[in-house]
């Protein structure tokens, strides 16, 4: 079962798929980490952060930038290459 379906992770500024994978290599789902109180823009509702925010050249794909949205409420900022 992946982590981010056994322990709650809101706030934590790290992607699902990357906390998964975590739990995957270490066979240990790790303990959630909290981001700055306000690391993103918050998340407008029933619009998606790709719909609200311009994230081209973000290395992230729009799900994962989504993903982030839906699970914390917050954007996460633009990241560049």
């Amino acid at each position: 079962m992946r982590c981010t379906n056994q322990v709650n992770y809101a706030g934590d500024p790290r992607s699902n798929a990357e906390i998964n994978s975590i739990g995957e290599r270490t066979g240990h789902c790790p303990a959630p980490t909290k981001g700055s109180a306000t690391t993103g823009t918050p998340k407008k509702p029933g619009q998606s952060c790709t719909n609200q925010i311009d994230y081209a050249g973000d290395p992230r794909s729009n799900a994962e930038i989504n993903s982030i949205g839906e699970d914390t409420g917050e954007c996460p900022p633009v990241q560049h290459r």
